[in-house]
């Protein structure tokens, strides 16, 4: 039986290559796509599906995208493995979409060719990730073995980052994250404090070279 994927992004055009680079796999079949989080909750809810391959970054109104997004789908759909399709290249935000139980990532500009194999390995319940990925990993590890452990942002704090740069107010982050503000200032701040930057300028070029500016 053909493994069911449901994909998920806010880009038709990627929609349309994901959906051309999988149309001659053996062993897959495409049976939905949606545009933004809620949409894909519902597909979820009414669409048998065993692979999620999903965007990281879809802003849409009140539904959480990100690492809220992801932690929901794993505590909802227990049964759907998630690979994560995305432009973002920044590791730390990787390992913590892994903590969340996301076992596949794909860096879009890597080869769509890689991707059948990170579903079918995520179908299998295991753990694979794109060439660049695993480079770019591969880098950020040894270089965090060579910094101080409190400079990690936890992953509260880096998806705080990068929707703030991203242009959320905290007030509408709140919303969006269903935390208090008092909450979301406190995790901003102390995100700003383990990165060594004082004022929103440095948060900014900090986003911008660690791929959290989108």
């Amino acid at each position: 039986m053909a493994i069911r994927v449901i994909l998920a992004d806010d880009h038709p055009l990627i929609i349309f290559g994901v959906r051309q680079a999988l149309a001659s796999a053996t062993g897959i079949r495409v049976v939905a796509d949606a545009p933004d989080p809620g949409a894909l909750t519902e597909l979820l809810r009414n669409v048998p599906c065993d692979v999620l391959v999903t965007d990281f970054s879809m802003p849409c109104g009140t539904t959480p995208d990100g690492l809220a997004m992801l932690t929901g789908i794993r505590t909802r759909f227990p049964h759907v493995r998630v690979v994560v399709l995305t432009m973002l290249e920044n590791p730390g935000l990787m390992v913590s979409m892994q903590d969340v139980g996301v076992l596949g990532i794909v860096n879009k500009r890597d080869d769509l060719s890689e991707l059948p194999a990170v579903i079918a390995a995520a179908y299998r319940r295991r753990r694979l990730l794109s060439t660049s990925v695993r480079e770019d990993l591969r880098q950020w590890e040894h270089q965090m073995s060579q910094k101080h452990a409190a400079r990690q942002l936890s992953p509260r704090e880096t998806e705080v980052v990068r929707m703030y740069v991203n242009g959320m107010s905290t007030s509408e982050m709140a919303r969006h994250l269903h935390r208090s503000i008092n909450t979301i200032s406190t995790q901003k701040t102390n995100a700003m404090r383990k990165l060594g930057v004082s004022n929103d300028a440095e948060l900014f070029d900090y986003a911008q070279a660690h791929g959290l500016k989108s």
